[in-house]
């Protein structure tokens, strides 16, 4: 099982649109994924205490963060969209 930490401003509308689709992609990828929906300022603290297997974020992340962070902003505007979702995939599937 893969985890995802999806990030935002305040973790409630936006979080929760890209979280959704992150496990639709998943899910359609044959890859089993759980999302966990964070504010910004609580990002570095959740990735400490789960340490998933990447982060997306529509925001600005502070903090030394080794996991791998893709812009989510791709998923609420499109632009991009399809290199992001390669992106999220290759991942998921290490």
């Amino acid at each position: 099982m893969k985890l995802v930490l999806v990030a935002c401003g305040t973790a409630l509308a936006t979080s929760t649109v890209v979280a959704r689709k992150i496990e639709q992609i998943a899910q359609e990828n044959g890859i089993e994924c759980k999302t966990v929906q964070a504010r910004a300022v609580d990002t570095f603290s959740k990735y400490q205490e789960l340490h998933p297997d990447a982060i997306v974020c529509t925001c600005q992340l502070e903090g030394e963060i080794d996991a791998p962070i893709i812009n989510g902003r791709a998923f609420l505007t499109g632009i991009n969209l399809q290199s992001t979702i390669d992106q999220l995939i290759e991942i998921l599937k290490k």
